[in-house]
């Protein structure tokens, strides 16, 4: 086994243990998370755009090399920033957006359902998956603020089986990452 090996499991298995930790505090404490959000999110959000921007910069390539931007980085950043900044007002901006990506990842898994069913392959997740995060989505988006901790909850019991299924997310991109989880 190599040394790049050995670096890698340990990478994963502390990327897996923060993500089980963050999933049980969120399920265990969401009003209390909920009043951290801005924070938390507002500098994992820099800090993610600060690093791919390093990465652009070094010339790191992916398991899947794409054209190196600078403008998702950038945009995340100085998102980041705003949340981090404008902490009480940025509660009901970040309850908009997630219920968006909410919205988006139902799409998503509405389109893998008509896939399956006109496959006539295992249909049924991707059904109920895709109606419960519409309708979750659109929750939140109805009343952003009101219903925030709940859905804290529903990333912690994301953030729990995304560290027990995933074999290997310390090679997955910040955007991929925050697509599977949120």
């Amino acid at each position: 086994m190599s040394i790049r090996s050995i670096l890698e499991r340990i990478t994963s298995l502390r990327v897996r243990v923060l993500f089980l930790a963050v999933g049980i505090f969120c399920i265990l404490f969401p009003t209390k998370f909920s009043e951290l959000i801005p924070l938390i999110v507002g500098l994992a959000m820099a800090a993610a755009g600060i690093f791919a921007i390093a990465a652009c910069k070094a010339g790191w390539e992916s398991k899947h090399p794409r054209p190196s931007t600078y403008g998702e980085p950038i945009v995340l950043t100085l998102l980041g920033l705003v949340i981090f900044f404008s902490q009480n007002s940025s509660l009901l901006v970040l309850g908009v957006v997630w219920g968006l990506l909410g919205l988006s990842k139902g799409a998503r898994e509405i389109n893998a359902f008509i896939q399956r069913f006109s496959c006539k392959e295992n249909f049924l997740f991707p059904l109920i998956l895709g109606i419960l995060e519409i309708i979750f989505g659109l929750i939140l988006i109805y009343e952003p603020t009101e219903h925030i901790s709940f859905h804290v909850i529903i990333l912690g019991i994301n953030m729990v089986l995304f560290s027990i299924k995933d074999p290997a997310p310390h090679k997955k991109g910040v955007h991929e990452i925050l697509q599977k989880v949120l």
